[in-house]
């Protein structure tokens, strides 16, 4: 898991495991450290079966970083 001062940390359903692995290069390239996650697709509701993991407090900079690689971000949210 990332390291995180305040302990808070956030999940954002991505789908695929390759996905989810070019999810986190995409943050890794934006200095963002991320970490690919099994995720409950019942507990997110969007079928997704796996997800990214990060700091809460960059989740802008995480979803910004995203959509502008390609990626459709809905849901998430803290662990």
């Amino acid at each position: 898991m990332p390291v995180q001062t305040n302990g808070e940390l956030c999940l954002l359903p991505i789908g695929a495991i390759t996905q989810a692995m070019r999810a986190r290069e995409v943050l890794a390239r934006g200095g963002i450290s991320a970490t690919v996650v099994r995720n409950d697709p019942a507990a997110t509701g969007f079928g997704c079966a796996y997800a990214v993991s990060y700091p809460c407090e960059q989740d802008r900079m995480v979803r910004r970083l995203l959509r502008g690689a390609g990626f459709r971000t809905r849901g998430g949210g803290k662990v």
